[in-house]
């Protein structure tokens, strides 16, 4: 007899977790766009958002503009915008 539910995939996930503070005035947008997302769809949004954003390693930390850092979340965010 067959387990019941979704099949076992062949190659097993890579459970990560991302855990931070969001500021309600500075991440507002951040905030909207989050709450936006129904329920269970939040990792395949950030996926999507991580995929077409073009993030590259050291945007944020001190050897990237924060200019270049806000045009990139700014252009992340742009893609759930009504």
């Amino acid at each position: 007899m067959s387990r019941p539910g979704r099949p076992r995939n062949a190659i097993p996930s890579i459970h990560f977790a991302i855990a931070g503070w969001l500021h309600p005035e500075y991440d507002a947008d951040i905030l909207a766009w989050l709450n936006a997302i129904p329920k269970g769809e939040r990792m395949n949004a950030l996926k999507t958002a991580l995929r077409s954003g073009g993030l590259k390693p050291g945007i944020g930390s001190d050897n990237g503009e924060p200019d270049q850092a806000e045009s990139t979340v700014e252009e992340i965010l742009g893609h759930w915008e009504t």
